[in-house]
């Protein structure tokens, strides 16, 4: 295929197959451009990295997932004072 027309101040430019199917997102953290389909982080649509995610928010969201709650240390009898 060629590029060159007959009139020599119009050039035809081929686009790429599906290229209006590739979005590149722009990471909330590190401001870079990424595709939302290969990010490792739980908010793909945010961050390029599951490194962004955490440095961002400090925490990640599959941490928060699998985090249990810590149970409360039971309070010690209260002690009579002067009861032998």
């Amino acid at each position: 295929m060629s590029t060159m027309t007959d009139d020599p101040g119009e050039a035809q430019v081929a686009a790429p197959r599906d290229a209006e199917l590739v979005k590149l997102c722009k990471c909330t953290r590190c401001k870079l451009p990424y595709m939302h389909s290969k990010s490792t982080s739980a908010l793909k649509l945010t961050y390029c990295s599951f490194l962004c995610e955490l440095g961002d928010l400090g925490f990640s969201i599959i941490g928060l997932e699998n985090m249990e709650r810590a149970k409360k240390p039971e309070a010690p009898e209260p002690v009579a004072v002067g009861a032998d």
